[in-house]
């Protein structure tokens, strides 16, 4: 199949200046007959690739919840409220059975990040200065549907022996070594990729039995493990020309973010780039371990809602 000219892209510092923004905004990029574009790396889900991905990722049909069960995290940061579900009794119109209704901050636990998350934080702009709108509930009507990569990074850094950084530490994560675990997993990416990177987040949430370090690591501190944002990271997330990309740490980042450079700014406002975040890799990890494979077909219908900001991903990974 001859690849798609979506991803005939130039790079960053040869993309065309955009008034007011730093080199390297892809706004216009997607536009197409005169609209403004709203789907931004999404548009790299073209139909050719998921059907190839669909052909050369379902084998066996094993299937991988990666949504993070509602109630995670119990504690969250940044004053978000946490999760509460309440039962109703139908007894009362005279039918045997229950409803529930349930509260959620879509940014408290597994999630995508939508477009209106984050804005540039000099102009006040989304991506494609559409200031005020919501890309990402026009961007899922079809789904975000295509090749899922499993970056195990976890893994590979306790294989090099020596101490393994806390989640809940701002440690840096550099490409070099999200290349080293490429290479060691037999990884060789592909246009329209959706890249998802294990980290250890979610591991250590789930075995930390004492709820007063949970809150003061997940409500109090507010520092966690994630990508290094540099212009190395910037240079090698474009060039790789991934759809959106996700990990099981808080913010995908190393957090808080430095102020010369914000990979939430880069991605959601500049791109159009969803960000997935606290998604459960655990069971991935093992599956795609015992298979020796790590590629899989993910599907991820993120809730319909008119506005909304964020969603949880309603992801499954399909072997």
């Amino acid at each position: 199949m001859a690849p798609s000219k979506i991803f005939d892209l130039p790079k960053l510092s040869a993309l065309p200046p955009v008034k007011g923004e730093p080199q390297g905004c892809a706004w216009g990029v997607f536009d197409k007959d005169g609209e403004r574009d709203q789907l931004g790396t999404l548009n790299f889900l073209t139909a050719e690739g998921v059907r190839e991905a669909a052909k050369a990722e379902i084998q066996t049909g094993e299937r991988v919840q990666l949504d993070w069960s509602l109630n995670n995290v119990e504690f969250p940061g940044f004053n978000r409220k946490e999760f509460s579900q309440k039962i109703i009794d139908l007894a009362g119109i005279g039918f045997v059975g229950c409803d529930d209704e349930i509260h959620i901050n879509t940014q408290s636990g597994s999630q995508w990040d939508g477009f209106r998350h984050v804005a540039h934080q000099t102009t006040g702009y989304y991506y494609n200065v559409v200031s005020g709108k919501n890309p990402l509930d026009n961007g899922i009507q079809s789904g975000i549907v295509g090749r899922g990569v499993l970056l195990d990074w976890l893994a590979w850094k306790e294989k090099q022996g020596g101490e393994v950084p806390h989640p809940c530490t701002r440690h840096e994560i550099p490409v070099s070594e999200l290349d080293a675990v490429a290479n060691a997993q037999g990884i060789v990416f592909k246009p329209g990729d959706v890249l998802l990177i294990r980290s250890g987040f979610v591991k250590w949430h789930d075995e930390e039995k004492d709820e007063g370090t949970r809150k003061a690591k997940t409500q109090d501190d507010n520092k966690f493990i994630g990508l290094k944002a540099n212009e190395e990271s910037k240079n090698w997330l474009w060039d790789h020309r991934f759809a959106a990309v996700g990990g099981d740490t808080v913010a995908f980042e190393a957090w808080p973010p430095k102020p010369d450079c914000m990979l939430h700014e880069w991605l959601l406002t500049h791109w159009g780039t969803p960000i997935g975040e606290m998604w459960d890799l655990e069971k991935l990890a093992e599956v795609c371990k015992r298979e020796k494979r790590y590629s899989f077909f993910l599907t991820s219908a993120p809730l319909r809602v008119p506005g909304g900001v964020g969603s949880t991903p309603n992801a499954i990974a399909i072997f």
